[in-house]
């Protein structure tokens, strides 16, 4: 399969994700003469276009799309697993236009090496929407978790909403 020929802006692409939250405890203090069990929550979003998973050496980074939702420009939205951009990460050129969203990938961002793309994609800003509003709910029911075991939650996801009503707003 072939997505977003760039002869044909017509073809629309389908952004969609899973999130995966394990909880664990571990001992704090390395021993466990000395250390206390701990809770560990481990998360991880999987990226999908058309139904095809995004390659999980590459991680993707929330608060940048958020970011890119306001403004069209060159973001990193995919860094290594070992959370250096330089390592292995890769930039996603963001273009706005009035009915699109258009990401137009360094590399081909599919596991499936097989996988035909052109690496330019085209939301549409009701799948993108969409999107981000289940992003938003899935942060929200992890954000509960992990403070009903005293860990800290590291994002703004008043911030996030915030842009997601700025969004809807200029997209009516």
């Amino acid at each position: 399969m072939i997505f977003s020929k760039t002869n044909n802006e017509n073809i629309q692409n389908r952004l969609s994700f899973d999130m995966e939250i394990k909880t664990r405890k571990v001992y704090k203090n390395i021993t466990r003469v000395k250390g206390r069990m701990v809770p560990v929550i481990d998360w991880k979003i999987s990226l999908y276009i058309n139904d095809y998973k995004l390659d999980e050496d590459e991680v993707f980074v929330e608060d940048v799309f958020f970011n890119s939702l306001l403004y069209s420009g060159k973001y990193p939205m995919f860094t290594c697993t070992c959370g250096i951009f330089g390592c292995g990460g890769y930039y996603v050129d963001v273009v706005h236009n009035n009915d699109t969203m258009i990401w137009t990938t360094e590399q081909s961002p599919f596991t499936d090496r097989t996988i035909k793309s052109s690496n330019r994609f085209f939301f549409s800003w009701s799948n993108i929407i969409e999107f981000t509003e289940e992003l938003i709910q899935r942060l929200e029911d992890l954000k509960s978790l992990i403070l009903s075991n005293e860990l800290e939650f590291q994002y703004d996801l008043e911030k996030y909403k915030d842009i997601l009503q700025e969004i809807k707003i200029k997209r009516k």
